[in-house]
Parts: structure tokens; C-alpha cells; sequence
């Protein structure tokens, strides 16, 4: 049994300070690795939101510009009706005259970009996690003063950006849009 016992002594085990500095070097590892997840993943989410931000507001601007362009005349700006625009108007709607004679109006409401053709209102932007900043949001019509029948441009100005509140800084994405666009 004196033998059994000195054999079962004698074998060498860990010891405790090489055991902690193994359980150290696992921990750094393991908090290494978490990091590098953690910041994939918040990478992916800002990517996405910005792709559709960035999506979204160009949408918008082309359906605009596509329909300044195809235009005959300005009526109002801002709900203000308005026989030209030497005088600038700026307002948050405009109302666009079309060949056809029908009346397409685009305004910054409810946190979109939305256009109204008769009977039809659709926004322009995907509401569902974007919103239209409602204080950047501005259509100006000009014109040149010393001649009256000068062709007239239209400015468009807008925000987009996350809906809601970011709780995270770097996960929060808000772009500028904007275009000067001239009637035919």
C-alpha cells in the first residue's frame, strides 16, 4: 500500500499557476474573437442601412428630376399658386403641370417624399425603416429675372435617413440629396 501510495504522489500534475495562465490565455483568445464577431456584424448593419439609404434617395431623386423634366409649367410652390418663378418660391410641395394637362404634385409629409397624380399617392421612399428629414426637405422654383421667359429650374433638396432612434452612433446613416433640374 506505501509503495501504491509514493507512486500515486509522485506523478507530477498541473499546478495551479500553470492552470490560471492557460485559463488567461483562453480568455484573451476567446475576447479577441468575440470582438472581431461583434464587429463584423455591426459592420453588415451599417452596410445594409447605408445601401438602402443611399437606395431609396436616389430612387426619389430620379423619379423627380424625370418628371420636372417632362413638365410644361410650375403652378404652385408650397401650396402658393404662382403665375412664374422670377420670385424663387421655396416650399416643402410643389405642383407640376404636365402635356397632357394633368397635375403631379411631390411634398415632403409624414416623413417621405411622396407624389400625387389624381387620384394616386405613393411615397417615394420605403417608410418601413426610412424617413425623410422633414426640415431639409425644400422645392424652390427659379427663373431668370431679366427674362421672363427663360426656362424655369427647379431645386430639390431632401434628407434620409434611419427611422427612429440609433442607439448606436456608428449604426446610424443619414445621407443629403439634391438636384437643380430645368423644364423643357
Amino acid at each position: 500500500m506505501k509503495k501504491y501510495l509514493h507512486v500515486f504522489y509522485s506523478q507530477r500534475g498541473y499546478t495551479i499557476v500553470e492552470l490560471l495562465a492557460v485559463m488567461t490565455i483562453v480568455v484573451v483568445v476567446s475576447g479577441v474573437i468575440a470582438g472581431i464577431l461583434y464587429s463584423t456584424l455591426r459592420g453588415g448593419s451599417k452596410s445594409k442601412i447605408t445601401s438602402d439609404v443611399a437606395q431609396n434617395g436616389n430612387y426619389a431623386i430620379s423619379v423627380i428630376t424625370q418628371t420636372i423634366i417632362q413638365s410644361q409649367d410650375v403652378t404652385s410652390v408650397g401650396g402658393t399658386p404662382i403665375t412664374s418663378c422670377i420670385t424663387s418660391p421655396t416650399g416643402t410641395s410643389i405642383d407640376l403641370t404636365q402635356s397632357d394637362g394633368s397635375t403631379i404634385t411631390f411634398s415632403c409629409s409624414n416623413n417621405t417624399v411622396a407624389s400625387t397624380s389624381a387620384q394616386i399617392t405613393s411615397s417615394l421612399i420605403d417608410t418601413s425603416n426610412l424617413e425623410v428629414d422633414a426640415t431639409t426637405c425644400t422645392f424652390k422654383c427659379r427663373q431668370d429675372n431679366n427674362n421672363p421667359v427663360a426656362i424655369p429650374v427647379v431645386d430639390v433638396a431632401f434628407s434620409v435617413k434611419q427611422k427612429g432612434s440609433v442607439t448606436n452612433p456608428d449604426a446610424k446613416s443619414t445621407a443629403n440629396f439634391s438636384t437643380s433640374t430645368s423644364m423643357r
